[in-house]
């Protein structure tokens, strides 16, 4: 039989467990109202396919067919791969900087039946062929989740280009997508990843 002792211990373990529970399980949140006002303005870039500055290699039937979406905020690529060393989409894509800023690619990722992409880079010239800016974005067929470059931009008009080294050998049913986005910070030189993609 147990001592009263024991069952007074028994008793005060057994409160101190609820109430510990229920401490634990109540929560209290304050909440505090801001108000945020959204408002379109000018974009500080705007990516073009056609047209508008300078004549762009967007598209050769069966190699390459890069189009910017209709409303200037990024693009679509389809990229045919063969067994070279490497393929380089020269001046596929245009770029216009409304804005100074700094540009950087963030959120990298890729998706497909198999790796075919060795490596993957990015590069933005002015209209003079000076690079500006040099994004690695997959390496040894892995995404580069946030190169960790950033380019300063000032107003005007730009290309991109991109280099890829396939992996060989290929076959004809393989491919892979690569997904990024550019960033473009108009305040400073930081890069900050796209939350919840």
């Amino acid at each position: 039989m147990r001592s009263p002792k024991m069952r007074r211990y028994a008793v005060i373990i057994a409160m101190a467990l609820m109430l510990a529970s229920v401490v634990a399980l109540a929560d209290v949140i304050y909440y505090y109202k801001g108000v945020i006002t959204a408002q379109v303005t000018t974009p500080p870039l705007v990516f073009y396919s056609e047209g508008f500055p300078y004549t762009l290699n967007s598209y050769f039937s069966g190699y390459v067919n890069f189009t910017a979406l209709s409303t200037g905020t990024g693009f679509t690529a389809k990229i045919n791969l063969t067994n070279a060393y490497y393929a380089y989409f020269y001046h596929a894509l245009g770029l216009v900087v409304n804005t100074p800023g700094w540009l950087y690619v963030t959120n990298v990722t890729t998706s497909g039946n198999n790796i075919i992409i060795g490596n993957m880079t990015i590069i933005v010239q002015d209209p003079h062929d000076n690079i500006m800016c040099i994004f690695q974005v997959i390496s040894n067929g892995q995404p580069i989740t946030n190169p960790p470059t950033v380019c300063p931009l000032s107003t005007g008009p730009y290309f991109i280009s991109v280099l890829v080294q396939p992996v060989n050998p290929l076959s004809a049913s393989l491919s892979e997508t690569v997904t990024l986005y550019f960033g473009y910070n108009v305040v400073s030189n930081a890069t900050v990843p796209l939350p919840l993609t």
